[in-house]
């Protein structure tokens, strides 16, 4: 199972973002830019079986558009023949790159593909919420499933509120679902994959920046 961790976390485990009071006039989000995805903002990551060498950043921030970039480092050659036939994945010696585009604002989170847009998180997000987005022949999908009404969620050595976000359609194999668990100061704060096998395994997500 190790396997399909690294494919989900890697893929999708940590989620971040943007800078400027400009406003972001799209379908999304909305909202005025957050301090978490300014360039040089770093993220810390609890420690995941199977990696070490976590390293995430922003890296670029262009018309609203986060860029940014995870390292780590895999010893197992499985694993990285595996994820080298993953999309925007480079495999140099032991070492796995990726670089992803979001946008994060006062509002909420949105991921940036080539075919559009597609909402992580919003703010004042109700049960029940979705959001798709068609990537070839898989449609992604993200459901708002649960949102806290008292502070619930050990995190960061206090109790804070969370909205729960389950994503399917990644079409990895061997992985069922991941949920996304967001804060509207603390933004991404817990992800978690969950397995064909009944199996999950998650990290807690600590950005230096707030909104």
């Amino acid at each position: 199972m190790k396997i399909n961790l690294l494919s989900g976390i890697i893929l999708v485990a940590i989620i971040f973002l943007a800078t400027s009071c400009d406003l972001i006039n799209d379908e999304g989000v909305g909202g005025s830019q957050s301090p978490i995805g300014e360039v040089g903002n770093t993220f810390s990551v609890s420690s995941i079986p199977g990696l070490s060498g976590v390293s995430v950043e922003v890296t670029a921030l262009s018309g609203g558009k986060s860029t940014v970039t995870y390292t780590a480092n895999i010893s197992n050659q499985t694993y990285l023949n595996m994820i080298k036939s993953m999309e925007s994945i480079s495999v140099t010696g032991s070492t796995v790159q990726r670089e992803s585009t979001y946008r994060i604002t006062s509002e909420g989170m949105e991921s940036v593909y080539p075919e559009g847009s597609l909402t992580l998180v919003k703010y004042n997000a109700k049960v029940g919420d979705i959001y798709t987005l068609k990537r070839g022949t898989i449609t992604m999908e993200r459901e708002v499933t649960a949102v806290s009404s008292d502070d619930d969620f050990f995190w960061g050595g206090m109790m804070i509120k969370t909205i729960d976000v389950k994503e399917t359609g990644r079409n990895i194999p061997g992985l069922s679902y991941i949920l996304f668990r967001f804060n509207h100061k603390f933004g991404l704060v817990n992800v978690i994959a969950y397995f064909e096998d009944g199996s999950h395994t998650g990290a807690l997500i600590y950005s230096d920046s707030n909104n």
